[in-house]
This record gives C-alpha cells, sequence and structure tokens, in this order.
C-alpha cells in the first residue's frame, strides 16, 4: 500500500511541473510577443512550442487544451501592432486560436498513436511466442525493478526434460497443453503476474518480497500431482517429467541474467529425466565452469600426450595368483592436474570424442600385453567399453586391426560393460555380444548390482565373468548385503560363469569373499592402479611371495 501511495505521489509531482513548465513556456512567449512588437511578427509561432510539447506530455486532450490556452494569450488582449496601438481583428485571433487547438490536436492524436503501437509491439516483444505468457524479457525487467527496490525474489525454473518426445511422439499441440495447464495451476497458486515462460519446455515462476516464504510448498504440490500421476490428455495418459532449479536472490551484487542462470544450474543436478527439486550453490557454478574448461581441452589431451593407461591386478583368490589387469585412463592435464576419469569420460562421451580415447587405450594396452609377453607376463587384460562402441562395427574393425599387427591373441582381451547399460530387449547389442564371443573376445558384466537387471535375465545375454560393484563390497559387514553377494556368486556359478568382486580394500571383506567361494578380487587391499613398470614389480614380488 505505501509504494502505491508513493508512486502516485510521484506521478503528481511529475505532472504538477510539467504544467508549470508549459505554463511558464506559455507566459514567456506572449511576454516576448508584446516586447517585440505584437502579433504582426512571426514569433507569435513560438507558441507552438508549449502547445506541441503539451502533446507529448499528456496527448490528445493535452494538446488541445494548451492550443486554446497558447490561442487565448496571443489573443483579443494582444495587440496587432504594440507600437501604434493597433488591435487585432477578432477574426485573425480566433483563426489563430483554432489553428492552435487544430496542431495540438493532431500533434496529440499522433503521438498517442505511436505511443500505442510502441506498447504494443513492446507488449509482443515482451511476450512467449509459443504461450500467452510473458517471456524472459520481460522476467529480467522485473527483476531488475525488484533489485532495485531492495527486495528479495526467490525465482524458482521448472524445465519439462521430456517434452520434446511428446512433441516428436506423441503429438505436438498435446505438448502444448501440458506446458498450458502447468502454468495455469502456477498461476492459480502464485498469482498471474508470477509466472514466465523461456521456450517451450521451460517455465520461471517470480516471487518477491514478503512473498518468498511460503509458495515453495505449493508448487511442490503441484509438481507432485505431474510426478505421481500421468497426465490424461486428448485420449493419451503421459508421465512429464519435471526438474526444477531454485534461486534465492538476497541482495548479492548479480544481474537479471546471472540470477536466472543460477536457477536453472540448480536443476541440472540429478538423472536427466528425473523428477527432482534442487537448490542452487555456486559450486554447481564453478564444477559446470570446469565442466566446460575441460571440454576444450580434453580434445588436445591425445596430441599434448597428456593420456596415459594404468592397470589394476586383479587376483585369483581361490588359487592365489594374478588372473589379469583392468586397463584405466587417466589424465594429467599440463603435466601437473590429474582429472579423474569420472570427469572427463562422460565430457567425451557427450562431444562425441570417446572413440578416440578409447583407440588410445587399446593401442595402449596391446602395445603394453606384446611388451610383457616378450618378458613372461602372460596374463588378460579387460578394456571398458561403452554401448555405444559395441553396436558399431567400427570398434570390431580397428581392434581386429590393432591386435592383428601384434603378437597377441583375441581372447587375451575382456571387454567391459555396465550392467546400466545393458537393455535385454536391445537384439542388436545382444547379437553383437554373441559375435564379439565367437570372435575370441572375454566379456564381462561391470558394476553388477547397480542397474535395473534381474538375475533371472543374466541367462539371456553371453558374458564370462560377473563384477560385483563396491557399493555391496562396501556393506558386505551387513547379513542382508552378505547373503545377496552369495546369492549372486552363487547363480553366476551355476551359468559357469566367473565371479569378480571390485573395490576390496580390507582383510575383513576379503576373508568374506572367501567364505561366499568368489572367484576373483580387485581393489586397493592388493594394489592401486599401476604404471606399466610398476605392474611388473608388483607381478614379480606377487608371484614370488605365492610359490
Amino acid at each position: 500500500m505505501n509504494s502505491k501511495i508513493k508512486r502516485v505521489n510521484r506521478i503528481n509531482s511529475a505532472n504538477l511541473v510539467k504544467i508549470l513548465v508549459i505554463g511558464f513556456l506559455a507566459v514567456a512567449v506572449t511576454f516576448f510577443v508584446y516586447i517585440t512588437g505584437g502579433t504582426k511578427k512571426v514569433f507569435v509561432h513560438l507558441m507552438y512550442i508549449p502547445t506541441i510539447l503539451a502533446s507529448w506530455f499528456w496527448g490528445l486532450s493535452g494538446g488541445l487544451l494548451a492550443g486554446i490556452f497558447c490561442g487565448l494569450c496571443t489573443g483579443p488582449l494582444m495587440p496587432l501592432d504594440v507600437a501604434l496601438g493597433v488591435m487585432q481583428d477578432p477574426l485573425n485571433w480566433i483563426s489563430r486560436l483554432l489553428m492552435f487547438s487544430l496542431i495540438g490536436l493532431l500533434t496529440g492524436y499522433m503521438i498517442e498513436r505511436i505511443n500505442k503501437l510502441n506498447e504494443e509491439k513492446q507488449e509482443i516483444n515482451l511476450k512467449s511466442p509459443f504461450y500467452n505468457l510473458p517471456n524472459e524479457k520481460k522476467l529480467f525487467y522485473d527483476i531488475e525493478d525488484y533489485i532495485k527496490l531492495n527486495k528479495y525474489l526467490k525465482i524458482i525454473s521448472i524445465k519439462l526434460t521430456n517434452l520434446n518426445e511428446i512433441e516428436k511422439y506423441v503429438d505436438s499441440k498435446l505438448a502444448y497443453d501440458i506446458v498450458d495447464e502447468l502454468a495455469e495451476k502456477l498461476m492459480h497458486t502464485c498469482g498471474k503476474k508470477t509466472v514466465y515462460s523461456y521456450d517451450r519446455d521451460e517455465l520461471i515462476v517470480l516471487v518477491c518480497g514478503d512473498c518468498v516464504h511460503g509458495y515453495e510448498e505449493k508448487i511442490k504440490e503441484v509438481l507432485e500431482y505431474y510426478s505421481a500421476f500421468p497426465v490424461s490428455k486428448n485420449g493419451y495418459k503421459i508421465r512429464v517429467s519435471l526438474k526444477v532449479g531454485i534461486y534465492i536472490y538476497q541482495g548479492e551484487k548479480a544481474s537479471p541474467t546471472e540470477i536466472y542462470n543460477r536457477a536453472r544450474i540448480a536443476y541440472e543436478q540429478g538423472e536427466t529425466k528425473e523428477t527432482g527439486v534442487y537448490y542452487y550453490d555456486d559450486s554447481l557454478k564453478n564444477k559446470r565452469r570446469e565442466i566446460q574448461d575441460i571440454t576444450g581441452a580434453i580434445l588436445e589431451s591425445i596430441q599434448k600426450d597428456e593420456l596415459f593407461v594404468v592397470y589394476q591386478p586383479k587376483i585369483d583368490i581361490v588359487n592365489n595368483r594374478i588372473s589379469g589387469v583392468e586397463a584405466l585412463v587417466r589424465w594429467k592435464r599440463n603435466g601437473k592436474d590429474l582429472i579423474g576419469p569420472n570427469i572427463f569420460i562422460p565430457i567425451a562421451e557427450e562431444i562425441g570424442f570417446i572413440d578416440k580415447i578409447s583407440k588410445f587405450v587399446f593401442d595402449c594396452v596391446t602395445s603394453q600385453m606384446e611388451i610383457w609377453k616378450r618378458k613372461g607376463i602372460d596374463i588378460k587384460c579387460s578394456v571398458n567399453t561403452s554401448v555405444h562402441e559395441l553396436i558399431h562395427d567400427d570398434y570390431t574393425l580397428w581392434a581386429k586391426d590393432l591386435i592383428e599387427g601384434k603378437n597377441i591373441n583375441r581372447s587375451d582381451f575382456e571387454l567391459e560393460i555396465t550392467e546400466r547399460a545393458i537393455a535385454y530387449d536391445d537384439k542388436r547389442l545382444i547379437e553383437k555380444m554373441h559375435y564379439l564371443k565367437e570372435l575370441g573376445y572375454q566379456l564381462s558384466i561391470d558394476d553388477f548390482g547397480t542397474g535395473y537387471n534381474s538375475l533371472m535375465s543374466l541367462g539371456e545375454i553371453p558374458f564370462d565373468t560377473l563384477k560385483i560393484d563396491k557399493y555391496f563390497i562396501d556393506r558386505i559387514n551387513k547379513v542382508e548385503i552378505s547373503e545377496l553377494i552369495g546369492l549372486f556368486i552363487k547363480y553366476a556359478h551355476t551359468l559357469g560363469k566367473t565371479v569378480l568382486a571390485e573395490g576390496v580394500e580390507t582383510e575383513e571383506q576379503l576373508n568374506r569373499l572367501k567364505e561366499l567361494n568368489c572367484d576373483e578380487v580387485q581393489g586397493y587391499f592388493f594394489s592401486k592402479p599401476l604404471l606399466p613398470e610398476e605392474f611388473e614389480v608388483f607381478h614379480t614380488e606377487f608371484t614370488m611371495a605365492n610359490k
């Protein structure tokens, strides 16, 4: 209420100043016309200045009133010739009054028309091309106004992550109807002027001041409605996936664009298609900036000779011998900063660079195994492989060329694929796995237990080794987890497969795995990933100690 009163007072003050300016100009021109000899001289036309200025200030009505006032100022009381004392003919000043009024009227009309066209253009410019909602430009203007008023605000960005799929594969109109319905619910909850649209698949809610607290729970209720139940429209039942980013502005120095982007950065957390509500913190921005920096640098990593391969031993705990190694790629950026594979591998996959890294690793591994064979170290090596690589024939062809050019066999290699990447209804992938088995490669299922597949489905795919994920090994002291691991091992053994436990770090874990009849282990209890020369030392020492 106080802000409205202040706004009205400011408007009234501004209008009073304008009236005083117009009045002063009219009186000044009247005096100037009089001292220069009267209306017989051209100076009387200076009255157009306050007339047109009033039209600019107040439009048609202001121009008309100013024209009449200016016409009267130079009207019946103003002499035609001051020196001779000759007064104006009535027809003369009345015609001039009518002319001033007409000019004020026409000028005011044109200015009003121009202003209206500008407002319509501005309204179109601030309106979403997809929905009957204000767009991001209007959002930025409103945020800037709140910043100037020193108000706290909360910006909530809502991304419909599967809207493009609904539009492409189900019904394009249905996709827009879903967003319209969601916008209506949000406006009903938060107010008509709080919801904005950014592109087709993103809505923004902006609340400020005293309203910052309280809306969040209401919005969560709306989002839970969409998350919990499929949307029924036009005969379809569609599940809408929503990711929500929240940023609370509390007066810190930031531009409207930065404030909005922080809400968008927040919703980038979690899985892409996973519904969830996420809050911004500065570490997210720093992490994304680091990723962008790494993205550019990774393209040059091979040329700069910054990538290298390490080998983690696999231990056969039944026969106390080294059964093989897993090849793991590492990146030492600029020769000093070690970038973890959990950071650069997903980026490489996203930008289409993973094939080059895979070729680099495979080339290093085949060369190293040939060197080890000459030194009497005859072991198998496993290499991580993505589904993208497996289903493309190029992978098989260049791997074949690399192997055939060296004194090694395909059976010396084990291709690892994560359980989460395997879809059991993907006939093309299953067929390719059978084909690789026929060629002589060993296959293993990595990170088993973290995916979505059942034990019964294992019989549908060809594999040699089942690798139990570190998550389970870390919790092997819990009875239920220990029994589950035992179930994994028993079932794999019934299929005639080998079981390897990942991430073994303690003697307690090792002893329990032996009790459960696990075949192999891999982890820091025996060794971290090693450089080739370090592995040779480890191989010699381990072999000597277990003779």
